[in-house]
């Protein structure tokens, strides 16, 4: 598209919104709402509808993502705390690009708590983007604040190394392996994370948790691993805990 062209296309789109706001175009559609982030957004939408409202805070905007059946008009109205325009204290304008252009809006109620605009757009235009220069503030601190969760414990005393190779050798069976094992996590000398048991079964065990086995006690691979075989074993009913 050509510049000419596009100022075209972003002049008639200001019209045609001016002209919107007289009721010469469209009629006004029936209002819906959408939860954001627990925030209630209201819109009404004339040539299309909406399919998703989210919120992006590392961008700072709104994102609409509409169907579009002819050339129409969003009306958008969201709280300030969801996302908010300002310079230095003062009420600032928004950056609203339509299908990947900037494109002109107006706004038509600007009070304590929200703000509302109206946006033009065209058939075929399925992306419409709000920048501002704020969003969820206090909410995005608190999750930068929050700790993050402790890692699942895992404690096996080192000499179970040795069962395990052994095991992998074949110089002890399966059921004296698995019996082992259970002993320990009963008596709380291992420990693994909280694992729901299956139902009992007697198939055998799979050949790829006695190669963990091996390659535990050599070393290869972490406590992680082996103790996912493990959990394996749990849930599958073969080895009851």
């Amino acid at each position: 598209m050509s510049f000419e062209e596009l100022e075209a296309k972003k002049s008639l789109a200001f019209v045609l919104l001016t002209l919107s706001l007289f009721a010469v175009v469209i009629p006004t559609a029936a209002a819906e709402t959408m939860t954001v982030e627990n925030y209630q957004v209201e819109f009404d939408v004339v040539g299309g509808t909406v399919s998703n409202i989210l919120l992006d805070p590392d961008f700072i905007e709104l994102i609409v993502e509409i169907n579009s059946t002819e050339d129409g008009i969003l009306e958008i109205s969201f709280p300030r705390e969801l996302l908010d325009a300002k310079f230095e204290q003062q009420d600032d304008i928004f950056f609203v690009i339509v299908e990947g252009f900037e494109t002109e809006y107006l706004e038509i109620t600007n009070g304590a708590d929200r703000r509302t605009i109206l946006i033009p757009f065209f058939l075929g235009d399925t992306l419409i983007e709000i920048i501002g220069t704020d969003a969820l503030e206090v909410e995005l601190e608190e999750l930068i604040l929050q700790p993050e969760p402790e890692p699942e414990e895992i404690e096996i005393p080192a000499w179970i190394k040795n069962n395990a190779g052994w095991w992998a050798e074949g110089r002890i069976g399966d059921s004296d392996f698995v019996s082992g094992i259970q002993f320990l996590i009963t008596e709380d000398i291992m420990t693994i994370p909280p694992t729901e048991s299956g139902s009992g079964s007697s198939q055998p065990i799979p050949a790829w948790i006695k190669n963990n086995a091996g390659w535990w006690a050599e070393g290869r691979i972490g406590d992680s691993d082996f103790v996912s075989g493990i959990q394996f074993l749990i849930t599958e009913g073969i080895m009851q805990i």
